[in-house]
């Protein structure tokens, strides 16, 4: 097995693999890592969906792919289709579609995100990085869950952070929507990324068997449009990290190869940084902590 490390590329991760007849669900995928890892697996033969709340932007990411690609991507491998995951009507609707569609999934990667620094609500009155980052893709993922198991083998990838070290999750999950706390627009990103591998975790421990696997990772500081919402310092902040930030080519890296590469196709319930096993922070391992999220969000998304 080749040896990949934070200087590796999305395409160097999944060369020589061949994605023909392969079906993608790839969330946020107009921009970023999201839009990368689009084209990289369309590049390796994948039918791709591109799963995003503008469609304007997605229809601009999707042809700049295309017009990039020289033609070797078929615009028939490329679709749109509209996800808001601040409205849990709309995951509805988007995988009442995709299923309508009987088309397979083979991929389900869960990239979208938020990093919000005031307070804001989604469309039913989550705190947005609890109602988007976590509970717009858990419900998507568990409406998707029988396709998954259809189509297996298949494998679902969630883009978390190691910001979620700065989780203020607690044993009894209070206060989920930030209501009584006072409020840190960090520690409720933090915390939404660590239920990502929290249900992770305990969807590849339910599903596993059913050839369904399912992991985690860290893409790294990345240049992209995430801290587009930050506060001037930490926009300046940023600016001041960009030496050592990750391009979106080696951002999107990890993701390609927990969803290309044979050695993780029956590998699941793992946390990845640049390419590599890291430590799962904790809470990340608490399997009771994993199962009582499981079910706090179904009560919260009507499951």
């Amino acid at each position: 097995m080749a040896s990949f490390d934070r200087r590796s590329t999305a395409e160097e991760v999944s060369e020589g693999i061949d994605l023909t007849g392969r079906h993608a669900i790839v969330t946020g995928a107009n921009t970023g890592i999201g839009l990368e890892t689009t084209r990289v697996l369309a590049m390796r033969g994948c039918e791709v969906t591109m799963a995003c709340r503008d469609l304007e932007k997605a229809s601009a990411g999707r042809q700049r792919i295309l017009s990039e690609s020289g033609g070797a991507i078929e615009p028939d491998q490329l679709h749109l289709q509209e996800l808001d995951l601040a409205s849990l009507e709309s995951v509805r609707a988007f995988a009442k579609a995709t299923l309508a569609s009987e088309r397979p999934i083979h991929l389900l990667i869960n990239n979208a995100g938020v990093m919000l620094p005031d307070r804001r609500n989604t469309l039913d009155g989550h705190e947005a990085h609890f109602g988007i980052n976590h509970l717009g893709h858990f419900l998507l993922t568990r409406l998707l869950e029988s396709r998954l198991r259809e189509s297996a083998p298949a494998r679902v990838v969630m883009v978390s952070s190691s910001a979620m070290q700065f989780s203020a999750l607690t044993p009894e999950l209070e206060d989920l929507d930030w209501k009584t706390r006072k409020w840190s627009g960090w520690r409720a990103y933090g915390s939404s990324k660590m239920m990502n591998l929290l249900f992770a975790n305990e969807f590849n421990r339910r599903f596993e068997g059913d050839g369904v696997v399912a992991n985690t990772l860290h893409p790294g500081i990345v240049k992209t449009e995430l801290g587009r919402d930050q506060s001037w310092p930490m926009k300046i902040f940023g600016l001041l990290m960009l030496p050592v930030m990750k391009q979106v080519d080696r951002g999107a890296a990890t993701t390609l190869l927990l969803a290309t590469s044979p050695e993780y196709a029956e590998r699941g319930g793992e946390y990845l940084e640049d390419c590599a096993p890291a430590r799962t922070p904790k809470p990340g391992d608490d399997r009771k902590l994993a199962a009582d999220l499981w079910k706090r969000s179904e009560v919260l998304t009507g499951l």
